[in-house]
């Protein structure tokens, strides 16, 4: 069926597409230059904007970029995660300059508009399992996201991707419930127990608005490391946790009464 809207009016009014979208839409073969030569003269009009090579932004589209869309047009596997994943999800603090997608085949960071978009690749352990696409999700936009209970240990794995302990903890704040149980999922195919110790801990401290006590409670406690594990990095003023054999920063630490500040 042929499309009913003219080439120059669907390149230069469509917020994001790329180049093999047009040559499929309107049936142009790879090899052809001609998709190449009309997006050329468009971009010199002014009337449509490269994103980066194959990737466009219509000139005169009414619609603004949705930054978690353009993961996905950079990478066919792309997953927007970590604190990017939260704000999709609405439990940020605050939006970043950053947009984080994982992505099997690496790539250099792409700046568009002042947002940088940032590939990282995935744990070995999800790709020896075959499980990279677990607890992902698709909007209507047609985003893959990764799950708020999988997100949270994403960003406790790659905390330099999560803004930091104190951006987590403030997000997980803002969580109207918590899925222990897909989280345990989850932690059972990455085989890290330093993180069972790590989401525990957190989850302690908003126990209860999370209902985080009996069973589910037990069950991150039974598999927590033989060691001592670390909230962050080692460093000096960290105080041990032992309900969960844990280091943390001393802001973050139980009172001496057992009291978890928050």
């Amino acid at each position: 069926m042929k499309p009913t809207v003219s080439f120059t009016q669907y390149a230069q009014s469509s917020p994001l597409f790329t180049l093999d979208e047009l040559r499929e839409r309107y049936r142009k073969k790879t090899q052809s230059r001609s998709v190449r030569n009309m997006l050329y003269r468009l971009k010199r009009q002014g009337r449509v904007r490269q994103l980066t090579k194959g990737v466009y932004v219509g000139g005169l589209s009414t619609t603004s970029v949705n930054r978690y869309a353009v993961p996905g047009k950079l990478r066919k596997d792309a997953i927007v995660a970590f604190h990017s994943a939260l704000e999709f999800h609405g439990v940020a603090n605050q939006v970043f300059q950053t947009v984080y997608y994982l992505s099997v085949s690496p790539r250099k960071d792409v700046i568009f508009d002042g947002v940088t978009y940032h590939a990282v690749v995935p744990p070995r352990q999800l790709l020896r399992a075959r499980r990279f696409d677990f607890q992902v999700a698709s909007s209507r936009e047609k985003v893959r996201v990764t799950d708020r209970e999988r997100t949270v240990v994403d960003c406790l794995m790659f905390l330099g991707y999560s803004g930091g302990i104190d951006e987590l903890d403030g997000s997980l704040a803002m969580f109207p419930s918590f899925d222990f149980e897909a989280a345990l999922q989850y932690l059972k195919v990455l085989r890290m127990p330093w993180l069972y110790a790590r989401l525990g801990f957190l989850l302690d401290r908003h126990a209860e608005k999370l209902f985080f006590r009996g069973k589910s409670r037990d069950d991150f406690l039974r598999r927590l490391p033989r060691g001592v594990a670390y909230l962050e990095r080692k460093r000096l003023g960290n105080r041990w946790v032992p309900t969960w054999n844990l280091m943390v920063p001393e802001k973050l630490a139980p009172s001496r009464d057992g009291v978890i500040p928050t």
